[in-house]
Order: structure tokens, then C-alpha cells, then sequence
């Protein structure tokens, strides 16, 4: 009959074993059971780990589209707000000019003309706005402000050319006609505004882009994001407020000075509505936005789901573990306690 020895150290050193191994597998379940997803995809997945990592990526660059368009959304939304406060101030410019008409009264001329100013200015701050580091009327001109005011060089110019045409007619300014006064402003002073004379760079009032900017939107969408204030809208409006401020102050007849007023009215409402098409085009825009992200989020979701189902576990399953291993280790460390207190001295 042949005898076997077990030490006590050898039990122990077996504990501590089975202790670490316990350790080791606590930590990772008690990862899974916290994130839901192995602990070691690698070595849980094999083969398939190249897909999870795929699938991951794809995750990632939804979202970054999604962050972008964020973005592309604030510059829309806050170029609409310019765009709107433009118009009703153009819409209230409107009111004024349409009280003048037929009226020679000084406190009412006084009113138009401080009206215009005012309205121009209003359209010179808000074109000027900066959202987030960029101009949002410069088109691609991002870091440009896009308009300077010319107010007072314009108006000169237009006196200026005023007293030369009538110079012409051989007769004074007040006592041009209206159907004269149309012909010099149309001639004249509209053609200061044209495209070309307003983009001018050593005269011109503007030092925006004409082309806008573009945003991709999704894999295979890209749309215009940004609008400019070389629009006519813009170009309108300013070409009302300056006529108006110019020639109402040149004591024009009664016919002229209707004339002025009509044809200013005239250009602020092409310039309301110009301004209003310009808001279209960002309405498209935005609704295009919109739609792509409903579209991205739900390839997302399609993906996320893919995911859980590839790298999911069973959170109750690893929860009921994360206890299995904690009652072992409990019994390994009592184990491990009574026999350090193993002394033959208390058998002596």
C-alpha cells in the first residue's frame, strides 16, 4: 500500500491560484455585466472582430456627419433670422415712403429720410453678423466682413450726377419733371448697384462672395448652406435707402419728389422679396438637413442593433456570475485563512 502527503503549503499556494483566476474573471464580468459588451472582443468574437470594428467605424462617421450638419443647421437658422429682421425693417420702410407719396410736408420728408438711414442700417449690422467665428453673408468669403458702408460717397455721387443731368436738360433740379426724375434714376442711379459696381474693389460695398457655400449632408448629398450679400435682395435695399436719403433732400417738385417715392417703393419691395427668396433657398436647405439626419439616425439605430447583437451579453447572465465568483472567492479567502492559522504547536 503506497502513501501520499499533502502540505498545507500546497493547499494554499492552490488557493492563491484559484483566488487570482477568480480575480481576473470578476473583473471581466463584472466589465460586461456594467457596458453590456465582452470585456475582449477579440478574443470573444474571433473572426467576426473585423466586422464588429467595422460596424463601430460606421457608427462613428454618422456621427460626425450628424455634428456637422449641426453646424450647417445654426448657420441656416441664424442667416434666416438676419434675413427676416431685414425684411420687416424693408416692409416698415415701405410704410413710410407710401405715407409720402403726393406730400411735400418737411417733418414728413424728415421721417422717409430717417426711415431710409435707419433701415440701412439695419441691413448693413445684420449682413454683418458673426456666428460661430464666420460672417454669415460672405459666402465663401467666411472670414471677410462682407459690406462697408458707402452711404456717404453714394449719395454724393448721385447729387453729383443729379446737378450734371439736369445741367444737361439746361434747367435747375426743381424743376426736373417725374417722368425726368425716372429717367435719371433708372439711367443713373440704379446702375451704381448693379452687380459689378456694388462687388467693386476699390468702390464698391461689398467684399462678399457671390458663390455660397457648400455642406456635405450624408454620403451622397451636398447642398448650399450659406447665402451672400451680393443677392439683389441686398442690392435693392440698399439702392432704396440711398435714393431715398439722396434725393429727398435736393427740393425736388412735387412731381419728382412722387417720383422718387414710387421708385423707391418700388426697389424696397423687390428687395423683400428677393430677400424672401434668398429665405427660401435656406428653407430647402434646412428641410434637406432635416430629412438627412432622420435618414442617418436611422441607419444608425440599423447599425447600433448589429452591434448589440455581435457584441452583447446577457447582462443577467453576467450579473448571476459576477455573485458565482464572488461567494468563491469569499470561500477561497476563509480557506486560505484557516490554514494559515494551522500550527503544530497547538497540538503540542
Amino acid at each position: 500500500m503506497k502513501s501520499s502527503f499533502i502540505s498545507s503549503s500546497a493547499i494554499q499556494n492552490a488557493m492563491r491560484l484559484t483566488i487570482r483566476q477568480a480575480q481576473n474573471q470578476m473583473t471581466k464580468a463584472t466589465m460586461e455585466a456594467t457596458t453590456g459588451v465582452y470585456a475582449d472582443i477579440g478574443v470573444s468574437l474571433g473572426g467576426n472582430a473585423a466586422r464588429s470594428v467595422d460596424f463601430s467605424r460606421e457608427v462613428d462617421r454618422i456621427d460626425s456627419i450628424k455634428s456637422s450638419n449641426s453646424l450647417v443647421t445654426a448657420r441656416m437658422e441664424s442667416s434666416q433670422l438676419g434675413l427676416s429682421k431685414m425684411k420687416d425693417v424693408g416692409d416698415g420702410l415701405v410704410s413710410k415712403l407710401t405715407a409720402l407719396q403726393g406730400s411735400r410736408d418737411p417733418g414728413s420728408i424728415t421721417v422717409a429720410i430717417q426711415s431710409a438711414t435707419s433701415a440701412l442700417s439695419t441691413m448693413m449690422d445684420t449682413s454683418n453678423t458673426m456666428v460661430n467665428g464666420e460672417y454669415l453673408f460672405s459666402g465663401i468669403n467666411t472670414d471677410v466682413q462682407p459690406l462697408t458702408d458707402k452711404t456717404t460717397a453714394t449719395s454724393a455721387e448721385i447729387v453729383t450726377r443729379l446737378n450734371a443731368y439736369a445741367a444737361s436738360l439746361t434747367k435747375p433740379v426743381n424743376e426736373l419733371t417725374g417722368a425726368e426724375m425716372e429717367t435719371f434714376i433708372t439711367t443713373q442711379v440704379e446702375t451704381m448697384f448693379t452687380e459689378t459696381a456694388w462687388t467693386d474693389p476699390t468702390t464698391g460695398w461689398s467684399q462678399a462672395s457671390s458663390q455660397n457655400m457648400t455642406s456635405r449632408i450624408s454620403n451622397s448629398e451636398v447642398i448650399e448652406s450659406s447665402t451672400n450679400a451680393n443677392s439683389e435682395g441686398m442690392r435693392y435695399f440698399a439702392l432704396a435707402s440711398v435714393m431715398t436719403s439722396a434725393l429727398l433732400s435736393q427740393n425736388l417738385s412735387t412731381d419728382a419728389m412722387s417720383t422718387v417715392s414710387k421708385q423707391a417703393i418700388s426697389y424696397t419691395t423687390k428687395a423683400t422679396t428677393g430677400l424672401v427668396t434668398q429665405a427660401s433657398q435656406l428653407g430647402l436647405s434646412q428641410e434637406r438637413v432635416k430629412k438627412s439626419n432622420d435618414a442617418l439616425d436611422a441607419q444608425s439605430n440599423i447599425i447600433k442593433n448589429k452591434l448589440v447583437d455581435l457584441q452583447g451579453v446577457d447582462p443577467y447572465e453576467a450579473s448571476t456570475l459576477v455573485k458565482t465568483l464572488e461567494t468563491q472567492l469569499e470561500t477561497a479567502y476563509t480557506i486560505v485563512s484557516k490554514i494559515q492559522q494551522l500550527s503544530l504547536v497547538n497540538y503540542l
